[in-house]
């Protein structure tokens, strides 16, 4: 009898130790895991937040690239990769059907938009021959756009987001449409392309879908220069839309449908910046403009032709700093002048 006993309690012991050792080990294994996260959390905070990669700026030259004052100001190349009724091939380069600098300040939360028209004329890096600007992406990809844009503008591009039209229309449908008043009735049919534009006159709740025809439609009398206009009208709709109360809860999912459907170099430090610059949106803290410029054909081919003074305009009614080409010449002549300097005191 006590040695049954003996083995009872010998045996309760051992269970008991099994027990004591199971949940010891689950206990490590759960410290490891929870160590694990918060290493990696930090890892993340630290690379995206605290230290965040820098982007390739692109400009016309260093003294652009290096000024402090130009590059106090966060500019953002926006593309729009042509729509469906493209010319081109599925596995070819595609043009871009809008191209936006968006430029925000993040201490002021100023926000600045010029939408550059995708005819304008430029010589591409590179290049000898002038081409529309819109080439740039479909020969260079998102570095000859950036380069291209920093060129004609004299600032410097920090950053590109690069958009297809699929999910322009995703995210308009994700944020319950845009209100917005068309100005006219908007009329085109292409059934080789299966495309019928049909809009009315008067205020709109605009679908994905009818958003996408509103902002692409360029069949009337000002053709690109009218898209390009309608592109700023709805651009600045649905900011006020994306930042709305109804909207808060849906951040998530934007952001899943934005790495979905954008390609971007934009850090997550930044995108925060951006967005709190956009929520507070409205008219005391937005400025837009269309590139100033004139229709040129006079080389056979239909051009939007911006010359130095269009473009000097454009940034200064929308507060973007700049270089003048006069002040970098005198800063160039500047340098050369203590290169000559130095190079007589080695030689003294």
């Amino acid at each position: 009898m006590e040695d049954m006993e003996k083995e009872n309690n010998e045996h309760h012991r051992k269970v008991r130790r099994k027990l004591r050792w199971g949940r010891l080990l689950c206990f490590l294994i759960l410290v490891g895991l929870v160590g694990f996260g918060v290493f990696w959390s930090s890892v993340w905070v630290y690379d995206n937040l605290i230290n965040p990669p820098q982007a390739n700026i692109a400009a016309a030259d260093e003294n652009i690239r290096k000024d402090e004052k130009l590059n106090e100001r966060i500019n953002i190349l926006l593309l729009g990769i042509d729509d469906g009724d493209s010319e081109a091939a599925a596995s070819e380069p595609k043009r871009t059907d809008a191209i936006i600098l968006l430029s925000f300040d993040p201490k002021q939360d100023q926000v600045a938009v010029l939408s550059i028209p995708r005819d304008t004329k430029v010589v591409l890096p590179g290049h000898k021959d002038p081409e529309k600007i819109n080439a740039a992406y479909a020969y260079g990809g998102a570095v000859m756009a950036k380069q291209t844009v920093a060129n004609l503008l004299r600032v410097p591009i920090h950053y590109y987001c690069l958009a297809d039209w699929r999910g322009f229309i995703d995210i308009v449908n994700l944020i319950g449409g845009v209100d917005i008043y068309v100005d006219k009735d908007m009329y085109y049919e292409d059934p080789y392309a299966n495309l019928v534009i049909d809009i009315k006159h008067g205020y709109q709740h605009m679908d994905g879908e009818t958003a996408g025809k509103y902002v692409r439609f360029r069949k009337d009398e000002l053709g690109d220069i009218g898209r390009v206009q309608r592109q700023q009208k709805f651009l600045k709709a649905a900011a006020e839309q994306m930042f709305s109360v109804q909207n808060v809860g849906k951040i998530s999912s934007l952001m899943s449908a934005l790495d979905k459907y954008i390609q971007t170099d934009l850090n997550t430090l930044t995108m925060l910046k951006a967005a709190n610059s956009f929520k507070l949106f409205g008219d005391d803290k937005i400025r837009s403009c269309m590139l100033y410029g004139q229709f040129d054909d006079s080389s056979g081919v239909s051009y939007w032709a911006a010359d130095k003074d269009a473009v000097n305009k454009s940034l200064d009614e929308l507060g973007i700093p700049y270089i003048k080409e006069e002040t970098a010449d005198k800063q160039d002549a500047g340098s050369e002048e203590e290169q000559i300097d130095n190079e007589k005191e080695k030689t003294s």
